[in-house]
C-alpha cells in the first residue's frame, strides 16, 4: 500500500463521504486492508497514492484540486508524524501519534477543510486543543 502522509492522518476519520461513490470505496478498501492486515507496511510518498487513483481531480499523477496545498499538508504531516518518502510504517504508528499531533493538525491542516465538520464528530479529533 502507498500513502501520501497527509492521508496517514485524515484517513482516521473517515466517516463514509467523498467525491464519488468509487472513491468512497476505494478509501473504505484502504482502510480496511490497513486495519486488517496489521502486518502490511505501508510505503510513504510525496504526491498521488492509492487514495488518488480513483479521484476526479488527479490528472497526470497531479491533483487539479490544489496540489500545492496539499503538498503543505504532507509536509507538515511528514514533521508531525516524524517520517519521511521511502519509509515503510504500520498503520497503528500513526494511530498512535495522533493524541500527540492532533492539536497542531488541526490548527494548520484543519481550518479551511471541506471535512472539517465531518472529522469534529470524531472523538479523537476533538483532543489536542
Amino acid at each position: 500500500m502507498r500513502l501520501r502522509t497527509h492521508h496517514l492522518i485524515c484517513l482516521h476519520f473517515f466517516k463514509g463521504e467523498g467525491y464519488t461513490k468509487e472513491y468512497i470505496e476505494n478509501l473504505k478498501s484502504i482502510l480496511e486492508r490497513a486495519k486488517r492486515e496489521k502486518q502490511e507496511e505501508i510505503e510513504v510518498v510525496m504526491g498521488a497514492d492509492d487514495v488518488c487513483k480513483p479521484c476526479p481531480y488527479l490528472k497526470d499523477e497531479i491533483c487539479r484540486k490544489g496540489e500545492e496545498r496539499i503538498a503543505e499538508l504532507d509536509l507538515l504531516a511528514m514533521n508531525l508524524i516524524k517520517i519521511k518518502p521511502g519509509d515503510r510504517i504500520r498503520w497503528e504508528y500513526t494511530e498512535s501519534k495522533l493524541p500527540e499531533i492532533i492539536g497542531v493538525w488541526k490548527k494548520y491542516a484543519c481550518f479551511d477543510c471541506e471535512y472539517a465538520e465531518i472529522c469534529s464528530k470524531d472523538e479523537r479529533w476533538k483532543g489536542g486543543g
